[in-house]
């Protein structure tokens, strides 16, 4: 059973108590498991300069003669003079009555359950505030182009990962107008507009612009909601512009009155940037300037690509039946 007047030195990673009877040794421990080498240097220096000293004095003893050794306290900063380590501000050690342990680990651990769990109130609450945002922000996008949209499934983080990442555009920008062609003609045509990008902008758009999101980081995969809403209904626009620019004898105002339903579907696309995924897009930014300057040329060419949407269709006017 422990003394009334014996103390050990506590200190404490996260809940788990750290306890002995040598300061340096319990802040050397706390040091490692925070990963400040420096830190944990200064007390291993500090620990063995000790028991040098320790060593020194019995042989000293043994031989008959005095040291004049004086045995430093460790009530006190152990760091050397001028050596000043950034983990000492966050490093707690305390001394207390080796009778009182147990009641001091409980309380200490009871505080940091009860902060763990206001914290993690705090977190949800958070997720919860930035879900209802997310939400309510798609639900307005997709009904700028469709006003009866509801949601036909909750809209929320599922967990689930994918093992190839989140694209921060769209892959399907690649492939629009190629697939929007052979749903057309009901057949895969390969009449050469499938490469509408660059190249190089293409390998970014697949593998550059990228990211992989872990099981406790929010993410909602809303853009593949909204980007897949706005193709339905632009393909079904395309579909009727081509239908009618290929059939003879359609008057100029049925022409022009499906032309500018699709550049109208396009301009709100373009306006909200629906082939963006923003929770991609801030992860994989940052606060990098360069990836910024880097999403936004690849942005921009993305939002020329979709504007020019006619070009794309001349191109193979003639293989579609188009008149000419």
């Amino acid at each position: 059973m422990a003394s009334a007047g014996s103390h050990v030195w506590v200190g404490f990673i996260e809940a788990l108590p750290v306890v002995g009877s040598v300061k340096e040794a319990v802040e050397w421990v706390l040091a490692v498991a925070a990963d400040d080498s420096a830190l944990a240097k200064e007390k291993l220096d500090v620990i063995n300069g000790r028991l040098r000293r320790v060593l020194k004095l019995k042989e000293n003893r043994s031989s008959g003669s005095s040291s004049g050794y004086s045995s430093q306290s460790t009530s006190g900063s152990s760091t050397p003079v001028g050596k000043k380590s950034s983990g000492l501000t966050a490093m707690h050690v305390e001394s207390i009555p080796e009778m009182n342990l147990m009641d001091h680990i409980r309380e200490v651990m009871g505080k940091h359950d009860k902060k763990k769990a206001q914290q993690s109130a705090k977190l949800e609450e958070a997720r919860t505030k930035e879900l209802k945002r997310v939400q309510d922000e798609t639900k307005g996008k997709i009904r700028r182009i469709n006003q009866n949209f509801e949601f036909s499934a909750p809209l929320g983080d599922d967990g689930k990962r994918s093992n190839k990442g989140e694209h921060v555009i769209n892959n399907g920008v690649i492939t629009f107008y190629q697939k929007t062609v052979d749903d057309f003609m009901d057949q895969q045509t390969n009449l050469g507009i499938d490469g509408p990008l660059r190249s190089d902008t293409e390998n970014s758009i697949m593998n550059k612009l990228v990211v992989h999101f872990d099981a406790h980081e929010l993410y909602i995969n809303a853009n593949a909601l909204i980007y897949g809403e706005y193709c339905r209904v632009l393909k079904r626009a395309l579909r009727q512009f081509l239908t009618v620019y290929r059939q003879e004898g359609e008057s100029q105002e049925d022409k022009d009155d499906a032309q500018n339903e699709v550049t109208r579907i396009i301009q709100i696309m373009n306006d909200i940037k629906a082939y963006v995924d923003h929770f991609a897009k801030v992860k994989w930014i940052k606060n990098d300037s360069k990836r910024q300057t880097e999403f936004e040329m690849i942005q921009d060419e993305v939002v020329t690509m979709f504007t020019n949407w006619t070009q794309y269709f001349d191109i193979v006017r003639e293989k579609l039946g188009f008149p000419v």
